[in-house]
């Protein structure tokens, strides 16, 4: 089984082993960002994927009472359904990705909307894939639902306005000083 612990081990060697080179040279508060992103990151794997568990019980299946769909293709089918927890849902999904659209928008500098649109956009469909993927191959619960990726997507736009309205106020504190 991958654990929290090994998990966040990987992630912090894989982080390091791609950013060593382009953290050359960067400022303090570059590369604090970077590592917040990093962490960021590890938590919303946590929240999505993790644990995997890699021991493979061919004898398990889904009861067949339970109707599991491994990939929902009509945005807010549960909302309309009326399903439990489906607001809930939708709202967490919102909430977990205006973290990503704000540190984004921070590292980047000289991105427009469209950039973080795709950016959340690409992170969400990495995400719906590795679930879907853990799911067929590793027989766990999670599905690809296609609200997810609106929602996510959702999220990173208001990171991105956030961070927009933080530098227009930022800026605005440094020309009345």
């Amino acid at each position: 089984m991958l654990s929290y612990g090994k998990g966040f081990i990987i992630f912090l060697l894989i982080f390091w082993l791609i950013y060593q080179k382009r953290l050359q040279g960067k400022s303090g508060n570059y590369i604090f960002m970077a590592a917040v992103m990093a962490v960021y990151l590890y938590l919303v794997a946590c929240v999505t994927i993790l644990p995997i568990d890699f021991t493979l019980d061919l004898k398990w299946r889904y009861h067949e009472s339970i109707n599991f769909v491994y990939i929902h293709t009509k945005p807010f089918h549960d909302l309309f359904a009326g399903y439990a927890g489906a607001k809930k849902q939708i709202v967490l999904n919102i909430i977990m990705t205006i973290p990503f659209g704000f540190l984004y928008t921070a590292l980047k500098k000289k991105i427009n909307l469209s950039g973080v649109i795709m950016a959340t956009f690409l992170l969400s469909l990495t995400i719906e894939c590795f679930q879907l993927l853990t799911t067929i191959f590793l027989l766990h619960h999670r599905s690809c639902d296609i609200t997810d990726l609106i929602t996510n997507v959702m999220g990173g736009i208001i990171g991105y306005w956030c961070y927009q309205s933080y530098q227009s106020i930022h800026r605005n504190k440094k020309i009345q000083s």
